[in-house]
């Protein structure tokens, strides 16, 4: 008797407004939802402004348009900290207003349990946290980017009395690398044009298999974890694109070697290496890739132009600055035969 079993069973549909993207600042975790978010960058150049609303540190110049950058601590009654090379911007568009938020580092992107999501228990007057989440453990505050927007546009007396000049990297080796992430970003992606139209644009993950580039749409993606300090068991009888199984959360997910299922190059696992937890109708499966680059968002893209026909699990392939771009067709890989184990 033939019997197919999949890898792992589970019924349960991505939904893209429980996504959240979380990070870090002054040891504490913050979430926003992903719906609102363009992009992470790392931390540029910026020019500071002077008479800015509190909290907003300067603007630089992103894809042709002026950005403002948000510094949370002082909106979050926090001193604010020097900032370094290190940190990262997440770029938001929230009620017609473009800017990016500066944070400590990305930690993740993760599906919230909505039951796990509630009101902060007590009123302040334009919070910028809206709810709290407890996810695996963890207090996240969920930021409402409606309100920094509202504080982008306010016209009132209160301004910054924070010398943002003083926080900024001084050194030359920190200046040259942020002038330089300054000037690539200022034309670096055609992906996207404003205003944002919410209906017309596509978020999605980059991340890397050796030196390539690929793109997964956001909505089947519940999760990333780093192969640091995770065990993978091997499965008999599986192919060697199987790389075994792990025990995440309780759930035992399947680990794909991606690079060996798509291009026939064995992954030599490592520490740096990333795991990207992913949700199909039946299965959970949880893709080995070598980095994870964040969001991208493509908008106003005529895919029909870039339509491949080199592998059925490659949807399109664009170019942008002479680089190669590959947007996988997840349906199709995750409902492949060769997932499924064959039991005689």
């Amino acid at each position: 008797m033939n019997n197919k079993l999949p890898v792992n069973t589970q019924n349960k549909i991505n939904d893209l407004n429980n996504h959240y993207i979380v990070f870090r600042i002054n040891n504490q975790l913050y979430g926003i939802d992903i719906q609102h978010v363009i992009e992470v960058i790392n931390f540029p150049a910026i020019e500071i402004s002077q008479s800015t609303p509190i909290g907003v540190i300067g603007i630089f110049n992103y894809n042709g348009i002026m950005v403002n950058v948000i510094d949370l601590c002082p909106l979050l009654g926090f001193e604010t900290v020097p900032f370094s090379v290190n940190n990262q911007l997440i770029i938001i568009c929230s009620k017609g207003n473009c800017f990016a938020v500066n944070t400590d580092n990305i930690i993740n992107i993760v599906q919230f349990n909505a039951k796990n999501i509630q009101p902060i228990p007590y009123s302040l007057d334009n919070s910028i946290v809206s709810d709290i989440c407890n996810s695996d453990g963890n207090m996240i505050n969920i930021i409402n980017t409606d309100i920094i927007s509202d504080i982008i546009n306010n016209n009132s007396s209160d301004y910054n009395k924070i010398n943002y000049r003083n926080l900024l990297p001084s050194d030359d080796k920190s200046q040259q690398i942020l002038n330089i992430r300054a000037k690539n970003i200022e034309k670096h992606s055609e992906f996207f044009s404003f205003p944002i139209n919410y209906n017309s644009f596509y978020q999605f993950i980059l991340f890397t298999l050796d030196n390539d580039f690929y793109f997964l749409d956001l909505k089947y993606i519940k999760e990333f974890i780093s192969l640091k300090h995770l065990q993978i068991t091997k499965l008999p009888y599986t192919k060697d694109f199987i790389k075994g199984i792990i025990n995440h959360k309780g759930e035992f997910i399947v680990v794909l070697d991606l690079n060996k299922f798509l291009n026939d190059k064995q992954t030599v696992l490592s520490d740096n290496n990333k795991l990207i937890i992913a949700e199909g109708k039946n299965f959970n499966i949880a893709l080995l890739v070598n980095d994870i680059k964040y969001i991208k968002t493509l908008k106003n893209i005529n895919f029909s132009d870039y339509k491949n026909y080199n592998s059925e699990y490659i949807s399109y392939e664009f170019t942008e600055e002479n680089r190669l771009y590959s947007i996988l067709n997840f349906e199709k890989i995750v409902n492949d035969e060769k997932l499924y184990i064959n039991i005689k």
